[in-house]
Order: structure tokens, then sequence, then C-alpha cells
């Protein structure tokens, strides 16, 4: 008898542990699937933030966050085209005209001619460099006293380059994303003009030390902005990881180079935050901890989330905050300057019925879906911001193109090497970009001047 109590003990004891590892399979099991089911429909740039060159196969094509307008591709009826036109003043005239008969051979030069027809050519002349020699002179007065002039503030050596120079120099290292090496053969092989990659170094150094208030006045004018978006993104500094910052608006862009994405970094350029802006981000902590009157967070951003979501879960929680989103959208464009200080029906519907949806039990939902509603209760304030602001745009789209040189560069150019070279990038782009959006010729030697 007490043999039998062993085995069924045993016998026993075994099934406890069979099941026991029948359920830690079973768990197994449901990870994997829920895992494969991710790996099934992949993150890219067209349902997250991931940027396109990151994309392991091109997304699909209807995956485009725009939507079909009916209108054929191409130039649009009315759009004004543009081609090269003649001039009527050319540099330059080349007469042909015929000498000889193609009849009878007959000598023709000394006969009148007709113009029957004028073709024109726009061609580069061969560029050399201009050497201006400045001369100072010395009078005697007639009292005795030996007068010498002086040289002008900026032409202090023997032998120097320029502004012009040091400007198409910045231009092509910051503006056109080259390096110091493939800068100086062009510059010998297009201008005659043989430029060391030390030369080219100083002269960028000495362009970003002269664009430093022009910098500090475009800092202050997005501080006391009404809006302003932003957006960081990473970069290498001689093989560390640095962080690239951009605070922007229609007007004006300022871009700081920084070792960290911590709040520091917005403490250190605006430790009063922006009081009067509204500041638009794509959710990062460190963009919504900042000090503004209010904020707008990135639809565009939340478009691609919630497409990513549908495609893993096909959650109608989502489809249904999405549909809210394209309401949203749909009602901006319809609102006139006045509806935006009004009460506003169609705007309270939409604000309302997000609100419920956040407040909604997501314990059911997956876990990714569950993570993005969490945040976006925490921050249900800042989703509509636009409706309420007619200067305040949807998404964060213009800072993410402000801030996108700074990948381009890397790839022309490789990473930057010098903490130096970093900050000077940061500089003298926010220069450039803020001469570009109101209309300023970046090469105009007073350009600097035009700001203060």
């Amino acid at each position: 008898m007490e043999r039998s109590d062993n085995i069924y003990q045993q016998v026993l004891n075994q099934v406890h542990e069979l099941q026991e590892e029948i359920n830690t399979l079973k768990k197994e099991n449901i990870e994997l699937k829920a895992r494969i089911h991710e790996l099934e429909h992949p993150k890219n740039s067209s349902n997250s933030s991931i940027p396109p060159s990151k994309d392991e196969n091109r997304p699909r094509k209807n995956q485009s966050l725009r939507k079909k307008t009916g209108r054929k591709t191409g130039g649009q009826k009315g759009h004004k085209g543009y081609t090269l036109e003649m001039t009527s003043s050319p540099d330059q005239v080349i007469n042909h005209i015929p000498v000889a008969c193609k009849g009878c051979g007959k000598d023709i030069s000394e006969l009148e001619s007709k113009i029957i027809e004028n073709r024109q050519v726009v061609e580069l002349p061969q560029i050399n460099p201009v050497y201006i020699e400045h001369r100072s002179h010395t009078k005697l007065c007639t009292c005795g006293h030996l007068n010498k002039s002086v040289f002008p503030a900026d032409v202090n050596a023997p032998i120097q380059y320029g502004s012009n120079i040091e400007n198409l120099v910045a231009y092509l290292n910051v503006g056109q994303y080259l390096p110091y090496k493939r800068i100086s053969l062009m510059l010998e092989s297009l201008f005659n003009l043989p430029l060391s990659q030390g030369s080219i170094k100083n002269m960028i150094e000495r362009f970003a030390k002269k664009s430093l208030p022009v910098y500090e006045k475009i800092r202050k004018e997005i501080e006391s902005a009404v809006v302003v978006g932003t957006d960081e993104t990473g970069a290498k500094m001689n093989g560390d990881k640095w962080w690239f910052w951009t605070w922007q608006n229609k007007r004006t862009t300022y871009i700081t180079a920084s070792d960290n994405r911590a709040f520091k970094t917005v403490e250190d350029n605006f430790p009063k935050g922006f009081k009067n802006a509204t500041l638009i981000s794509d959710r990062y902590g460190a963009q919504l901890k900042t000090n503004a009157y209010a904020h707008q967070i990135c639809t565009s951003h939340l478009f691609r989330d919630f497409d990513y979501l549908i495609e893993l879960t096909d959650s109608i929680l989502v489809k249904r905050f999405k549909l809210l989103l394209y309401d949203a959208l749909f009602l901006k464009k319809q609102m006139d300057d006045g509806d935006y200080n009004t009460p506003n029906l169609t705007r309270n519907f939409i604000r309302k019925r997000t609100f419920e949806l956040l407040d909604q039990d997501v314990s059911n939902e997956h876990k990714k879906v569950k993570s993005i509603f969490k945040k976006l209760a925490k921050c249900r304030n800042h989703i509509y911001e636009f409706l309420y602001n007619k200067d305040v745009p949807p998404d964060n789209n213009a800072s993410e193109r402000a801030i996108r040189n700074v990948k381009v560069k890397q790839k022309v150019s490789n990473m930057f090497k010098t903490q130096m070279g970093i900050t000077n990038y940061a500089i003298i782009r926010s220069v450039f970009d803020t001469c570009i959006k109101r209309g300023i010729n970046i090469f105009d030697a007073k350009t600097l001047i035009q700001f203060m």
C-alpha cells in the first residue's frame, strides 16, 4: 500500500511539473506570436518617425499620409511656367555673315547683309581672383608734421582673402555641406584660387565669430515669438553622440549643438522658456516640459503612430481617434480668422469625443495601444491647440525641415571632428536659414549688418 502511495505521488508530481511546463510554453507561445506579428508589421517611414534611409524595404505606395485630391498629376491649370528667356542686351554679339555665294562661288563679302534669325547662349566666363592692392600714403604738412593714412579696419595683413571669398567658403561648407578637401579642390578648379584646408578652417571660424551678434539676436527673437516649433536630432562629434536642437518659426531659425538630449539644453538656451509662444513639438518630454504659453503636439507624428498601430492591432479606438484628427484638420482649413476666438460647436465636439476616447478602459488593448493612450492622456490639452490659434500649424514639419540639413551634412561630409566645428556649423546654419526665410542674399557682405 505504501508503495502504491509513493507511485501515485510521483505521478502527481510529474503531472504538476508537466502542467507548469505547459503553462510556461503557452505563455512563451503567446509572446512569440505577438513578436512575430510585430515583425510582420514593422515600423517604417510611412507609419512612424523612422527616416526613409532606415527602411528595410520601400514602403507600399498606398501608405502615404497624403490623400487623393482628384486632380491630375503635374502642373495644374493656371500654374505659371518658367523657361529660359533671351535678354535684350547681350554682353557679346557674334555675327555669322556669308562671304561667298553657295550658288556660283562669287565673293559677296562687300554686299549688305540682313539679320533673319538670332540665337543666344548663356555662358560663364573663366573666373579668376581679383587682387586689390591697398596703398598707404604719407604727406608732409607745411608745419612739419608727417601725416600717414591708415588702412581700412578689415585690411589688417600684408596679404589676405576678402569677405566675398570668406562668405563663399562658409556657404559651401554649411549651406552646401562640402568638406574642406572638396572646397579646396572646387575653388582651385573653378576659380583658380588655391586655398589650403587650414585656410578654409580659419575662414569658417572667423565667419562664425562675426556671426555671433546676429546669432544672439536670432535667439532673442525666438524667445519672444508667439509661435515656435522645436525638434532635435542626433549627430556624431569625433565618434561621440551629440545632438542638434532647433527652435524656429516662419521668419527665424535658431540651431544649437549640445552633448545631451536632456532638458538642460533647453534651460541653457532659453532659461525663461517661451512665455508668449505656443511651442510645437513631437511629444518629446524635454520639449513638453518647457515653460510656454501653450503647447501643440505634432499631428503628423500621431498619424504615423496610428497607422502603425492599425496595421499591428486593427484597434477600433485608434481608428476612431484617427478620424477625429482628420475632422480637426478639415475644420482648420474651413476656419476664418474670426472663428478662433468665438464658440465653435464642431471644435467642441471633436475635443469632447477625443477626451472620451482617452478616458475609455484600454486594459484589453494591445500594450502599444495602451502605451500611446496613456501618453496622450497626459498631454490631451496639447492636441488641438491649432484650432484655437490661427498662426499655429497642426504639425511640426517646419522644424523637421530646419533640422534635416544636419543629416544631409553628415551623409556628405561624415561626422564633425571638433566641438568648435560642430558649434560653428550651428551658428552659421542659423544665420543662413534665417537669411533665406527673410529673402536676404547670404553672399552680400552687408548681410550680417542688416540684422543689427
